[in-house]
């Protein structure tokens, strides 16, 4: 009596990653497409591996895993382009390659500095803040937060980059803080003394 063997060997690790973090997303499910006779897919937190058995016939097309973020809060935070035929939050990957990260972009967010005096407590009005990255190409890229109301200045909502995690707050050029941006919601808000 012949007992047959049958080997699989790892064809493929993918995972999504936040572009301005580097952090893994989890809260994922994936499809393989096509489906193949002989290939199979797992995932196990934020990763997905692809495994395929030896004896598999070759494939005629380059495969694609579907993979969707069913956290619907994370998925929130996220710039994930809606694709014709596939659920919400879905994000093709080629197979081209053993290892496979695809960054996503965060949304736009805001940044809220709410100033006042040392003193008092009274709005600081008539300030010039600016967020300034800590990383970066010279001059370091900045962000300008205008008076909205009095005492608070607001950005535009812009993506925060690597760059800006963290920056530099600054008050009339001056440092006032570093700070890091909540990347778990579209708005953060501080509230500072102003020391400069």
């Amino acid at each position: 009596m012949t007992i047959a063997t049958v080997h699989t060997q790892l064809k493929h690790h993918v995972r999504l990653t936040h572009a301005s973090t580097g952090t893994p997303i989890t809260g994922i499910v994936a499809r393989l497409r096509p489906a193949a006779l002989g290939w199979s897919m797992r995932v196990a937190g934020a990763d997905v591996v692809v495994a395929a058995r030896t004896d598999a016939p070759p494939l005629t097309v380059t495969p694609e895993l579907a993979v969707t973020v069913v956290d619907g809060i994370t998925a929130d935070l996220l710039v994930i382009p809606a694709i014709p035929g596939e659920p919400p939050n879905t994000v093709v990957v080629s197979l081209t390659a053993a290892e496979v990260d695809v960054p996503l972009h965060p949304v736009p967010m805001t940044l809220t500095v709410v100033l006042t005096t040392p003193s008092t407590g009274a709005p600081r009005t008539g300030r010039t803040v600016v967020a300034r990255a800590r990383s970066g190409p010279n001059p370091k890229p900045t962000i300008d937060l205008p008076e909205v109301a009095p005492g608070v200045y607001t950005s535009a909502a812009v993506e925060w980059t690597s760059v800006f995690l963290p920056a530099d707050l600054l008050v009339n050029t001056k440092q006032l803080r570093v700070f890091s941006i909540d990347l778990s919601t579209t708005k953060t808000r501080i509230h500072l003394v102003d020391t400069t």
